[in-house]
């Protein structure tokens, strides 16, 4: 099981999200260049001044957190807890950490774990009625947790609503999340389409319900969801990345799905992450090999592979090749 704070579920999802209020700058950009050693550093040199500084504690937790490493970002959350017990983001990415270390826990352990993670979300939402990153941890606990644990997709459901009346296209975002889980599909477009309609200038409205459509292999309504997006905010470069996506996985139409990732690899974001770099080259390769191209493909995946190593999806398909 996992309760950490999902992020959107738009196709393409960016690096991790600099660190919150806690760290200063500097540390966030050493936190989104994966310089974790300068970063510890840099925490390191606020805590020699005021080892109780709770928002730099929280802050090496933040750093853990970005490593991987949930066991010892815990500890630093338990310390900016201790510090200062009435943050509610030192409680929300407490409830994140355990979150994390549930998901490899022994199984005799997780019931303790459960009434913790439940505990610092459920004190995370008390500090901060208004905080929808606590309100979704308690979604995520609720709608994934057993009964016996505290399970409840009732409880889940009423946490969504109180999120809409906070911000009405998150809510449906959640809400349409919970009703895909159990499996009303009817449901769920009705809570994505009505999202869009309370925020028709938003690239996540556009973005969810496309990646809804996806889901469901309604691959054209997702293209034409992503069009709609391009004809309000013609700005909107990851569009083209996502229709030629969607294209090449539909299979049809790879004419076109070149055309649209090439678009995108030519003009890229400023700030476009080497995961979506690596994502545009791979899909590419995809097209490619559709087209009985090989040698162009595997340029296309080795590309890929140097702009993430991570990316096991083009490692398979150029190992396939050979």
């Amino acid at each position: 099981m996992r309760f950490q704070v999902a992020v959107s579920a738009a196709l393409i999802v960016g690096a991790f999200a600099a660190a919150d209020a806690q760290c200063s700058p500097a540390v966030k950009t050493l936190i989104g260049a994966q310089k974790f050693d300068d970063a510890r550093s840099e925490v390191q040199a606020l805590l020699k001044t005021n080892a109780s500084d709770d928002a730099a504690l929280h802050c090496m937790g933040r750093v853990y957190m970005a490593m991987d490493k949930s066991g010892d970002a815990a500890e630093w959350f338990e310390r900016a807890v201790k510090a200062n017990d009435k943050s509610s983001e030192h409680h929300l990415w407490l409830a994140n950490a355990i979150g994390d270390q549930a998901e490899h826990a022994n199984k005799l352990k997780l019931p303790f774990m459960a009434r913790r993670i439940k505990s610092e979300f459920e004190r995370a939402s008390q500090l901060d009625p208004t905080s929808i990153d606590a309100r979704h941890g308690l979604i995520q606990f609720y709608s994934q947790a057993p009964g016996v644990m505290g399970g409840s997709m009732d409880k889940a459901k009423e946490q969504a609503i109180e999120i809409q009346k906070l911000n009405a296209m998150r809510g449906h975002f959640e809400m349409a999340s919970l009703l895909e889980r159990d499996k009303d599909v009817a449901g769920a477009e009705r809570e994505y389409t009505a999202a869009l309609v309370a925020a028709p200038d938003s690239n996540a409205a556009y973005n969810n319900l496309a990646t809804f459509y996806r889901r469901q292999k309604r691959h054209a309504d997702a293209v034409s969801t992503y069009e709609r997006l391009l004809k309000v905010k013609p700005d909107a470069i990851n569009a083209h990345l996502n229709i030629g996506i969607t294209i090449v996985q539909s299979g049809q139409d790879l004419d076109r799905g070149e055309r649209e990732l090439k678009q995108w690899i030519d003009q890229p974001p400023k700030d476009a992450p080497s995961q979506n770099i690596s994502v545009a080259h791979y899909f590419l390769g995809v097209a490619y090999e559709r087209q009985s191209k090989k040698d162009a493909a595997k340029a296309e995946y080795q590309t890929a592979i140097a702009a993430n190593p991570k990316n096991e999806d083009a490692k398979k398909a150029l190992s396939a090749l050979k």
